[in-house]
């Protein structure tokens, strides 16, 4: 004879399983926007990583491969503000990660960006003590119109 128990726990879960299978065929409901905001696409980046705002409403994207993009007046620029590509490990879950402007922009024009920097010319994986692991890096630019110098780091 089966224990009463089992048959219990055996029900609970064929419910359990058919409810979770009814519920895969149905769309999920859109997340609902305070007043005033909308969800669309505004542009198209190859591996967006972060986003910041200056105070003129710029929008600065940081792209895994190193390109820092730049969103002016409804459109993506065609130029790159800033391309590092060439200094940066972008395998696994490194590259450009990260962007801040700074709080006095306005005076100063420094934009922050975090990336991973190829220090030895190779960018091995899965070798946490190999001597030539690149680094993270977080360093401050000047932004001057719609470029960063890469020699003010």
């Amino acid at each position: 004879m089966v224990p009463r128990i089992s048959v219990v726990m055996v029900m609970v879960a064929l419910v359990t399983g058919l409810a979770a299978l009814a519920m895969l065929g149905r769309p999920i409901a859109a997340a609902t926007l305070p007043s005033g905001f909308e969800d669309r696409l505004v542009a198209s980046t190859s591996k967006p990583t972060a986003l910041a705002f200056t105070p003129d409403g710029r929008m600065l994207v940081a792209t895994q491969p190193g390109q820092l993009r730049i969103y002016k007046n409804g459109q993506l620029l065609a130029t790159p503000a800033l391309d590092i590509s060439s200094k940066i490990c972008t395998n696994s879950e490194r590259g450009m990660l990260g962007v801040a402007v700074d709080p006095n922009f306005s005076t100063n024009k420094y934009v922050y960006l975090y990336y991973t920097y190829n220090k030895f010319g190779v960018c091995p994986t899965g070798q946490p003590t190999n001597a030539n692991n690149p680094v993270n890096r977080v360093s401050r630019f000047v932004m001057s119109g719609d470029t960063v110098d890469p020699t003010t780091e």
